[in-house]
């Protein structure tokens, strides 16, 4: 499919950018078709519900935009910006 290729783009490219410590933020970026959407939406996200010690990376949103005590180290924002012109080609072309 398209869009799950063009999202597959953003994926590889936040995983190139995200920070890693332990790896999990990292691990955790995936491409989601939403169940149900009629508009059949492709998402990539960052981030889980798990606890750390298993393999959780529940902070993926303190990363992107940061908190009052750590700056923001974004890399879905930045990767979707740079894969704007492959994914339109994709999306457009095959």
């Amino acid at each position: 499919d398209r869009l799950e290729t063009a999202a597959g783009y953003v994926m590889g490219r936040a995983r190139q950018l995200v920070p890693v410590d332990s790896g999990n933020l990292r691990e955790s970026i995936r491409v989601v078709r939403l169940k149900g959407d009629q508009r059949q939406n492709v998402r990539v996200y960052a981030g889980n519900r798990k606890r750390r010690n298993e393999g959780g990376a529940f902070y993926a949103h303190m990363v992107e935009f940061g908190t009052v005590n750590m700056p923001a180290k974004p890399f879905l924002r930045p990767a979707f910006n740079e894969c704007k012109n492959r994914i339109k080609d994709i999306v457009q072309n095959g």
